[in-house]
């Protein structure tokens, strides 16, 4: 359990007051005083921890093993906690914010960051495994929310530690059991951000904890009745939601802290009683219809509720609504047909991709167009089933994918793991989508003894609701778990990506004494490649064909890639900077905002680029 301290009226004339005071003032701080909890936990560095400002030592990191470790240990509950950590730094990742999941002793074990904000956050000891205590780190975001157990803001110079008071960190406990800490996300970024933007989104990660932790709650509650309820006029949200466990006569077995928050009243205080009771129920729990909205009073205040109860075990029935037609079903495809190349970035993706495969969930796969996504996805697929699973490919955008779903759909999964691979899901049609999610409904635990599904999409699934192309509960079904390939022109190492899939093309067609001379190589390694991996191996096979001797040069490249890049020195790397950027500009319509998403760099960032070249190209 937490600390809890009663904060008294502060008295500023006391050594410790005044100490504060100095080192605020030496760091030209325009507070006046700390935030009352900022200023308790600076109190504790002071005299519990003895720790001196401008020497508080390093975070520690666990090493790769360590973390992999904790993570194993706590293996159900990260199955809940990493999508949403994945879902939170997509949210923020445009705002140049880091997010991370710390374990109970500060460890950072979930880690997103975008790759271009990494050495500025390492200076600062913000690392994968980093350890974040109060004890140690003194005053910082993860280390005073575990000391006070509640969320939390630590901006700039509010931190005790000099090398760290650049850094604004936001976090937020995840509670389980009895109120006990289970982790605490956190938000971190190396900018400043004004005290409504902080109090912004540290309600967004605020709602992120409450949704691990109800849907953790959920994990260690799923063979009990629950029952979910929110206030009246909230959107549905699983943030949003209080839940309690029922036994088998409707007593409350346990509930989660934001129910305890929404009724005011402590777990140990519901415990035992009777929800029909607490509810003012006018009818038996019996009588609710499990997963149907109902309305409870409680205390005078209206709440809308849902019941659940646990999955009866899975019948063998063949009758089922979705076993009206007899169409034949689709075969299985063989995936071993293109030849991928595994850089360790996707080799960090297939991981992950697996991870959430075997523990239940659907795979989303995103990214641009030419990213990628098909030939990742049938990686996954064949590395994760094998030989021991029939893997299915259906294309949204042929004219027989309804078909081949609804049949199918039709089969029992019982014999051999399936795979369904949905490719271009953002062409399916109404009929499609009722199908498949009538099928995740019925698979409760597909991808273990079911169907696993792999859903690919160039839009994000919010984006596809939000224009009225999916169903929003299909998009629920499908969010659980996502990789998203980043763009050909965001590889840290894209001249290996050329010479490895210019050795895939080249043999592929059968001129393995081909070589490429250096503008040719250059041109390839500083273009910024709009259609990206697809458009590049496109080039590459169309100078291979073409080339007569063994040689392959600019003459051989397409010709209008050539036009785009070849007049600039390219023996010179800041002029092929200068041309990458001067065509993504072009690409964008001139766009800034637009064109720096697409460059996968910050606008700042950008724009000071553009600056340095435009000055180079006065002088």
């Amino acid at each position: 359990m937490w600390e809890t301290e009663t904060l008294g009226p502060r008295g500023y004339n006391d050594t410790v007051t005044n100490e504060i005071q100095s080192i605020l003032r030496s760091r030209g701080s325009d507070e006046a005083r700390l935030p009352d909890m900022v200023e308790q936990s600076w109190k504790r560095c002071l005299t519990d921890y003895n720790l001196l400002p401008d020497a508080v030592p390093r975070a520690s990191v666990l090493s790769h093993s360590e973390i992999r470790t904790r993570m194993e240990e706590r293996e159900e509950f990260m199955r809940i906690a990493e999508p949403e950590v994945e879902r939170l730094f997509r949210q923020l990742v445009d705002s140049e914010y880091l997010v991370s999941l710390a374990t109970t002793e500060g460890a950072m074990v979930l880690f997103r960051c975008d790759y271009q904000y990494l050495d500025e956050l390492a200076g600062s000891g913000v690392i994968p495994g980093s350890v974040w205590s109060e004890d140690q780190q003194g005053t910082n975001g993860v280390g005073t929310c575990l000391r006070v157990g509640k969320p939390v803001i630590i901006a700039g110079t509010q931190h005790y530690g000099a090398a760290i008071m650049r850094l604004t960190c936001l976090t937020a406990p995840v509670l389980g059991r009895d109120g006990a800490i289970e982790s605490v996300i956190n938000v971190t970024t190396a900018r400043h951000g004004d005290t409504r933007v902080n109090l912004m989104v540290q309600k967004i990660v605020e709602r992120s904890a409450r949704r691990i932790e109800n849907g953790y709650f959920g994990r260690l509650n799923r063979r009990n009745m629950m029952l979910r309820f929110l206030e009246n006029g909230q959107v549905a949200d699983i943030a949003e939601e209080g839940r309690l466990a029922l036994d088998d006569n409707g007593r409350i077995m346990d509930g989660s802290s934001f129910a305890t928050r929404l009724l005011g009243k402590s777990v140990g205080d519901l415990v035992g009683q009777s929800a029909e009771d607490l509810f003012e129920m006018d009818r038996a729990l019996c009588d609710i219809r499990p997963d149907a909205p109902v309305s409870l009073t409680y205390q005078g205040r209206t709440l809308q509720a849902v019941l659940s109860v646990p999955d009866a075990p899975r019948r063998t029935s063949t009758n089922s609504v979705l076993t009206r037609t007899a169409v034949a079903v689709p075969r299985p495809i063989d995936l071993a047909e293109e030849e991928m190349r595994i850089n360790p970035i996707l080799s960090q993706g297939l991981d992950r991709a697996r991870r959430l495969l075997s523990v239940g969930l659907p795979l989303v796969i995103t990214g641009e167009t030419g990213a990628g996504k098909t030939a990742f996805a049938k990686t996954v697929a064949r590395s994760f089933y094998g030989a021991d699973g029939d893997i299915i490919f259906i294309d949204c955008a042929a004219p027989e994918s309804s078909a081949n779903l609804g049949a199918l759909l039709q089969r029992q999964h019982g014999v051999r793991r399936s795979c369904l691979l949905i490719d271009r899901i953002d062409e399916m049609d109404e009929l499609g989508q009722t199908t498949l999610l009538a099928v995740l409904e019925r698979e409760r635990q597909f991808g273990v003894n079911g169907l696993g599904v792999i859903v690919i999409s160039r839009p994000e699934l919010d984006q596809l609701v939000a224009d009225n192309r999916m169903r929003l509960d299909l998009m629920h079904r499908l969010n659980g778990g996502q990789v998203a390939l980043g763009p050909l022109r965001a590889v840290p190492d894209l001249e290996s990506t050329v010479k490895d899939l210019f050795r895939i093309e080249r043999d592929g067609l059968g001129k393995q004494h081909v070589e490429m001379d250096d503008d040719a190589r250059l041109l390839l390694t500083h273009y910024h490649w709009p259609g990206n991996v697809r458009e590049l191996r496109n080039t590459l096979r169309h100078a291979v064909a073409l080339a007569d001797g063994r040689v392959i040069g600019l003459e051989h490249l397409p010709e209008h890639i050539v036009a785009k890049i070849a007049r600039k020195d390219l023996t010179a790397r800041s002029q092929s900077e200068a041309s990458k950027i001067e065509a993504a500009l072009r690409y964008n319509g001139g766009n800034v905002s637009l064109t720096a998403r697409y460059l996968g760099v910050s606008r700042a960032t950008l724009y000071r680029k553009i600056h340095i070249q435009k000055a180079r190209g006065d002088a």
